[in-house]
């Protein structure tokens, strides 16, 4: 080969080498960290849990007798008080066993006088010493025995009529009907259980919010802690409660524990929207706006009129609507409506005009912890393991990524929580530190986590103050050119 092909392939050598060493070797990428710096603010730890209302105190109303019902003389929404006849069971048969008991008691006062007399007349018989002491016991034990039988006769004359009593149903306490599960001509049998009629809440103007509560969080739930919830009714209103009863006894529903607990919230007027209430749900930038205060309300719900919790006396008189019905005449409300046909002319009726019904989803959010003006740190902090990113990592104790790590410090589906969270997934205390740069390579600085609202995590310890820098993740250069940020993602942070 000549000296001139030599050099060629010389030449193509060394720029094959080079390119391959390049290609392995690469040159060295700075690398850019993501960083936070330690203020002071106020931290608010949380629980949210869904839950129902219900009416503070509800009572069951059922019957003691069996029958047929007579008389119902409340309907749904009904305003009842303590003692007020709301229904009737025949009273046919219980009538019956009064006569039988009177004929009875008849009987035994006519047997008790017969044993009087035939006493009288041996005991003097007894004292003229013509009659032994056995016949005269005889005839005092018959005596005793009438009686005790017209004492038993007069008891079952005054359990007939309690029996009797009972066919008349009353309200036990003052309230509202909120369920009504019978008709007239509907037979109820009370032979092995109480057969319930009517449900009365005693006062919707104060109501309760049961929320079932993880065996993980029950822990920081306590009485007397407030507590804010929204119903899919008013999106935009919040209603407040305090933390009323944590219930001990769990429920266990497929391996899953929870415990229940009560809120006690008040009833507001439909129309007591508050304009420009905060929420205080932890959502940045929440809405500010009352409820939909402005929204016509349904038919058939009237005004308060300044009555106390939005009651008002219907007359008995229905007022005409001013709209002309299919033959030309005004129609009349209420008159033959199916819900109105078993209340009593000049009963009054709740109109709903209180903003939270019964049974409605109640979305809960429980403050159990509130701390102002600490040093705290955006939770990321406390997620970021940098040794991810440098090949020869910081050899310190816990400095390994933990499964799931991405970079950020964000976690993968699955992946554990940290403090301040639901409490699921906790890492283990030695974990519990930050990264800061020490002549441009990462320290971990160990500290000791308190509230948290996952968002930010209260610190303290040694080393930590206001103002210094921790990592929070890497900003990675070359594929942000290439991938431009999700708008609105925290940090420029990448799917």
């Amino acid at each position: 080969m000549s000296r001139k092909v030599w050099i060629v392939t010389a030449v193509a050598v060394v720029l094959v080498g080079a390119g391959a060493a390049y290609f392995f070797k690469g040159p060295k990428e700075e690398i850019k960290w993501r960083t936070a710096k330690v203020d002071k603010g106020a931290i608010t730890a949380r629980i949210s849990a869904t839950g129902t209302l219900n009416a503070l105190i509800q009572v069951p109303v059922g019957t003691q007798v069996s029958g047929v019902v007579t008389g119902i003389y409340a309907d749904f929404n009904s305003l009842v008080k303590k003692g007020q006849v709301i229904g009737k069971i025949d009273e046919t048969t219980w009538l019956t066993q009064i006569q039988d008991a009177q004929a009875t008691l008849d009987r035994c006062k006519a047997s008790l006088l017969n044993a009087q007399i035939d006493y009288k007349r041996n005991k003097h018989l007894h004292e003229q010493k013509l009659l032994p002491d056995a016949d005269l016991d005889a005839k005092e034990l018959v005596l005793k025995t009438a009686q005790s039988n017209l004492d038993s006769a007069r008891a079952g004359v005054a359990r007939a009529r309690t029996n009797l009593d009972y066919c008349t149903l009353r309200a036990p306490v003052d309230g509202v009907v909120v369920n009504r599960l019978v008709d007239v001509g509907q037979t109820v049998a009370a032979s092995f259980s109480t057969p319930n009629m009517f449900t009365i809440a005693q006062d919707l103007s104060k109501m309760k919010v049961q929320a079932a509560i993880d065996e993980a969080d029950i822990g920081q739930v306590q009485v007397g802690q407030k507590a804010f919830f929204t119903v899919d009714s008013y999106p935009d209103k919040q209603f407040r409660g305090v933390v009323s009863q944590v219930q001990l006894n769990p429920v266990v529903n497929q391996n899953v524990v929870t415990y229940l607990v009560v809120m006690e919230v008040n009833n507001e007027p439909r129309n007591a929207a508050p304009e420009g209430t905060k929420r205080e749900d932890g959502e940045r930038g929440g809405s500010q706006r009352g409820p939909r205060g402005g929204a016509p309300s349904p038919a058939g719900w009237h005004g308060g009129e300044g009555r106390p919790g939005g009651l008002r006396q219907e007359g008995a008189q229905a007022r005409p609507t001013g709209k002309p019905g299919l033959m030309g005449k005004p129609q009349t409300a209420d008159l033959e409506s199916s819900t109105a046909r078993y209340i009593q002319p000049g009963s009054p009726v709740y109109r709903g005009d209180l903003a939270l019904f019964p049974g409605m989803t109640a979305n809960c959010t429980i403050i159990t912890k509130e701390r102002d003006q600490v040093l705290r740190v955006p939770s990321a902090a406390l997620r970021f393991n940098p040794a991810a990113f440098l090949k020869d990592g910081p050899k310190t104790p816990g400095a390994a990524p933990a499964a799931g790590q991405q970079a950020g410090g964000q976690q993968r589906p699955g992946g554990g929580g940290r403090a301040g969270g639901s409490g699921k997934g906790m890492v283990s205390r030695r974990e519990d530190r930050v990264w800061i740069l020490v002549d441009g390579k990462p320290k971990a600085l160990p500290v000791k986590v308190g509230a948290s609202d996952g968002m930010f995590t209260e610190v303290s310890g040694e080393g930590v103050s206001e103002g210094i820098v921790v990592l929070t993740g890497v900003e990675d250069l070359k594929k942000a050119a290439q991938t431009a940020a999700p708008i609105g993602a925290p940090g420029g942070m990448r799917r």
